[in-house]
């Protein structure tokens, strides 16, 4: 993972610290729902519903990512 400059203020989801403007942050995403069963709809009372892929962020400040060891050398 590379380190980004913040534009505005974050808070990190790990520690909950503030992540103040200029700080250096990192960035991870996680998936709601995979891509695996596109061909597949789901049937509910006849009605058919296609289900599609949802991708959320999440903001973590220096120290924690380097606590996890995400930061590529």
């Amino acid at each position: 993972m590379k380190l980004k400059k913040s534009r505005f203020e974050r808070e990190c989801r790990e520690c909950k610290a503030v992540i103040k403007r200029g700080d250096k942050y990192g960035q991870k995403a996680i998936t709601l729902r995979s891509g695996k069963d596109e061909d597949e709809d789901t049937s509910y009372n006849d009605m058919y519903i296609t289900l599609h892929e949802l991708r959320v962020t999440f903001d973590f400040c220096e120290k924690c990512c380097t606590a996890k060891g995400w930061l590529s050398k």
